[in-house]
């Protein structure tokens, strides 16, 4: 009797289906042995993509008939889609028995013998196969593109994070320990990494197993952009819906101090708070920015980033007077005075969500510096730490607990300063232009989307604003006429 080995397989999303499950496959297996008078050495069976060459239970077929070449004369499956997903991966596992005197035979498909007829349907099976492996695997990008596009991290919860009904919730127990990590890095007092690596072991850092981290292992976590609350993979890069453990100030910070390009830019920039406001007018996507390297000197510019468009690009200095320009346009009309409160109430409930998330973060932060500095004191009594080291980390902590305060003042002061703002609104106007020019950062943006919720659409070649809002462009028309009435200046 001819010596036969049997392969079945199905992949994750195979699993569920009776009619490809790995019980089915082997019954089918063994009754063609037996009808055939085949004996049936051995069937291998996995759980694994038919994309990979790699899998195991293949691995330990091919093994399994070199060992026994003198005995196996038929690798039997299913159907061809069980051995290969694509052509060539096919063509090579078939040349590989052949090598070994070895036929592939496929139950569900008796018209794939060596024969010219057998080898064209084979290959046509093949393409079949694989053009149904790459159209799921297309719809399955396309749908991990949209969700990555919502903020979801898809992937398994890196160290400091938990996955919690496919969302990544902080673990509370480690995600302290991460945020120190950065800021010990960053604080400088540490000659070395791998200095810093050392405390944190004695304060207990572990990985998700249990065990100490690898230098390599901290290095992968003191440059992993999740931690600043950003999902990146080749062709996205989107802030996601979870909290981040360290500040995107932090974040930049560090990766100066471990040398690594290719950092995500701040999400609000002082000396940029119109991006992500500013969209191209051709692409509608939101304008970046950055300092740009010069002859002699950097530049502050905003450009479109969008490798086939590239619309616009404007230095900095005047594409904020364009934009102070239409700020002074804003004369308060009956609409706008009837808007005003709304829109800055919108604007405070915003903010008000904002701080008081941001408020009980700092306290958070706070509780936790002061465990930190309990599990210091215990790793210097069992000799864990030395007093170098605990005195470094001491200072580190006071210095975090002077941030976290300071961070606490500059919310209070922001309250208080929306807070004026809306009692401003429902008295009177409000002067948009002295308010921009006064505001920080945080107050420019919220100014900005609270007048411009749609974005504001520039052109370079244009040179102006097109900023699709009815109230604003109503008020920008009454401007212009007005203009031209008095024989106002030419129009840029």
């Amino acid at each position: 009797m001819d010596g036969a080995v049997g392969y079945a397989r199905v992949s994750t999303d195979e699993q569920a289906q009776e009619n490809n499950s790995l019980p089915l496959q082997k019954r089918k297996i063994a009754n063609y042995c037996q009808n055939n008078e085949f004996k049936l050495l051995r069937t291998f069976e996995g759980r694994e993509s038919a994309r990979n060459m790699e899998r195991k239970a293949l691995q330990r077929a091919f093994d399994f008939c070199r060992e026994n070449r003198s005995k196996v004369r038929h690798l039997i499956v299913s159907d061809l889609s069980r051995l290969a997903r694509n052509v060539s991966d096919q063509g090579l596992i078939i040349v590989t028995l052949q090598q070994l005197s070895i036929s592939v035979v496929s139950i569900d498909e008796p018209l794939t013998d060596n024969g010219a007829l057998g080898i064209f349907v084979r290959n046509m099976l093949g393409s079949v196969n694989q053009l149904f492996s790459d159209s799921l695997s297309e719809r399955t990008r396309t749908r991990m593109q949209a969700q990555v596009k919502e903020g979801r991290f898809l992937w398994k919860a890196p160290l400091g994070y938990f996955n919690r009904n496919k969302q990544l919730v902080l673990d509370p127990e480690r995600a302290p320990l991460v945020r120190q990590a950065y800021e010990l890095v960053a604080s400088g007092r540490f000659a070395t990494t791998k200095a810093v690596l050392q405390t944190l072991t004695a304060l207990g850092l572990r990985s998700a197993k249990d065990q100490p981290l690898t230098k390599q292992t901290f290095q992968r976590l003191l440059t992993n952009p999740v931690y600043a609350g950003w999902i990146v993979t080749k062709a996205l890069k989107v802030n996601g819906n979870f909290e981040p453990i360290v500040s995107q100030e932090l974040f930049d910070k560090v990766q100066q101090k471990v040398n690594v390009k290719g950092m995500p830019h701040k999400q609000l920039n002082p000396d940029f708070p119109l991006r992500g406001i500013v969209r191209c007018i051709v692409c509608e996507k939101p304008l970046t920015a950055g300092w740009v390297q010069g002859r002699k000197q950097k530049y502050p510019r905003y450009w479109c980033w969008t490798p086939k468009c590239r619309g616009v690009s404007e230095t900095r200095d005047i594409l904020h007077r364009k934009f102070e320009g239409l700020l002074s346009m804003m004369e308060p009309t009956a609409e706008y005075l009837l808007q005003l409160p709304t829109i800055v109430a919108a604007q405070w409930k915003n903010h008000q969500e904002r701080m008081e998330k941001e408020a009980r973060q700092l306290s958070t932060r706070l509780t936790q510096q002061k465990a930190l500095n309990q599990k210091a004191i215990t790793a210097k009594l069992n000799g864990e730490l030395s007093d170098e080291d605990f005195q470094l980390f001491k200072e580190s902590l006071e210095a975090e607990r002077t941030s976290i305060e300071q961070a606490q003042n500059r919310l209070k002061a922001e309250r208080e300063s929306l807070q004026q703002l809306l009692r401003g609104a429902e008295r009177s106007a409000v002067d948009v232009l002295r308010a921009w020019q006064a505001g920080d950062v945080n107050q420019r943006q919220s100014l900005a989307k609270a007048f411009f919720p749609e974005g504001l659409f520039y052109g370079a070649d244009l040179g102006f604003f097109e900023p699709r809002n009815f109230l604003i462009r109503e008020m920008m028309q009454r401007w212009l006429t007005d203009m031209d009435k008095v024989g106002g200046p030419t129009r840029t």
